[in-house]
């Protein structure tokens, strides 16, 4: 019974878990989206020294990406130390279960769930950066 709940508690945490990182790739998709809108200026600039737009699209595309790579690698950092420290503390599984087995990290579901995450926040900034492309320069330029 002990097992069944503990099972149950983790699984209503990593549920807790994925719907924070749905949330994180809506908040990057709603922080591309401000970028733009808060930086036409600089975009019309960039525009009038010659720059093109697809080098526009990319340096929002990498700046995002950049942004979401952190997050992924941060996340799993401390991730792993929780997971490390409770299972070495006796908190999950009981105080003798800790020295039967080693600890193992599912280094496949790991880059699957970083590899998911990594191309939706690169879809949710997608449309983002092709905006910021498409700003016309003239009245990006113009003071508001």
């Amino acid at each position: 019974d002990q097992q069944r709940i503990q099972n149950g508690f983790l699984t209503v945490f990593q549920g807790f878990m994925g719907l924070g990182l749905i949330v994180g790739i809506a908040a990057l998709g709603v922080v591309a989206s401000r970028a733009v809108v808060e930086r036409r200026q600089q975009i019309g600039m960039l525009r009038a020294i010659g720059y093109q737009r697809s080098m526009v699209a990319l340096s929002f595309l990498f700046e995002s990406g950049f942004i979401a790579l952190s997050g992924i690698f941060l996340g799993f950092a401390l991730g792993l130390s929780l997971a490390w420290v409770l299972f070495t503390s006796g908190s999950i599984g009981g105080e003798d279960t800790s020295t039967d087995v080693a600890f193992q990290v599912p280094w496949l579901q790991l880059g699957i769930v970083g590899g998911v995450a990594f191309l939706s926040s690169m879809l949710m900034t997608f449309l983002p950066a092709r905006g910021a492309s498409r700003v016309p320069v003239a009245e990006a330029l113009r003071y508001e």
